[in-house]
């Protein structure tokens, strides 16, 4: 193995572990690291001196390493200087949400995330308080709700096609189809509509309509945005009028990330 090949497959590793921390594991020592990953002792200790080194883990308590402060600098650099959230701020921060929420998406690997919101974290239904799942910072499956599907449609062909193939038993799960033309041909219609929908798959009596964010000009795909409402109030019949006046906001998006990227 070449020196650079080396260097990515140790950046791989150390990566890896920060990919540990999730809120049942907050806490992890160099044995539950060296146990979950195949890491010897050794192997572990070393990566957890470079991560504490750049200030991504952090000592806790006893033998146990949390998320470090580094993380904390790069999210509000993130916040400060990222087309899409800088795009999606300017845009929405002025939009008034009753009872419903809109909900800016980015997506990495074969997860979708919230990274921007306006709007309640409560629903009310009568005397119900309805909690919306899909918060900021909070990774969701490709393969589920309307804003991971309104991103799914509209990835390359070719990225289409490799996402299926790794991930063909949670793609029939999620009920987008038993094989390969099934799912083409769901994708397909998400896109001839324009927008996608669901109800109830990440909260119950929750639905959601959303559109893809696709630049001016190449239309390539930045995010989605989404509307989530209570799925009493937003019948079929009035979604695609929700969906007209998300695509005008994601045009804007889209318009205004072209200039802050600039």
């Amino acid at each position: 193995m070449n020196k650079a090949k080396e260097a990515a497959s140790s950046l791989a590793r150390a990566l890896d572990i920060l990919a540990l921390f999730t809120m049942d594991t907050p806490l992890l020592t160099a044995e539950d690291i060296a146990s979950r990953l195949g890491y010897t002792r050794s192997t572990a200790y070393r990566y957890i001196k470079e991560l504490s080194g750049a200030g991504l883990i952090a000592a806790a308590t006893g033998a146990a390493y949390s998320l470090g402060p580094r993380i904390v600098e790069l999210e509000r650099m993130l916040a400060l200087t990222d087309p899409l959230y800088r795009a999606g701020a300017a845009v929405l921060a002025g939009q008034k949400c009753d009872n419903h929420a809109l909900l800016l998406h980015n997506l990495y690997q074969d997860k979708v995330l919230c990274i921007y919101k306006v709007g309640p974290d409560v629903l009310q239904h009568g005397d119900q308080q309805v909690v919306i799942l899909r918060a900021r910072g909070i990774p969701f499956s490709l393969f589920q709700g309307a804003a991971s599907l309104a991103m799914l449609a509209y990835l390359s062909p070719h990225r289409i096609r490799q996402t299926y193939l790794r991930n063909e038993l949670a793609i029939k799960q999620a009920g987008l189809g038993q094989n390969w033309d099934e799912f083409r041909r769901k994708m397909s219609t998400i896109r001839r509509t324009g927008y996608a929908t669901s109800r109830g798959q990440i909260t119950p009596m929750v639905m959601g309509v959303a559109v893809p964010i696709l630049l001016p000009g190449d239309q390539r795909l930045v995010g989605s945005l989404a509307s989530t409402h209570l799925s009493a109030a937003m019948p079929p019949e009035n979604e695609a009028e929700c969906a007209r006046g998300l695509h005008a906001l994601a045009a804007s998006i889209a318009q205004e990330y072209l200039n802050v990227a600039q």
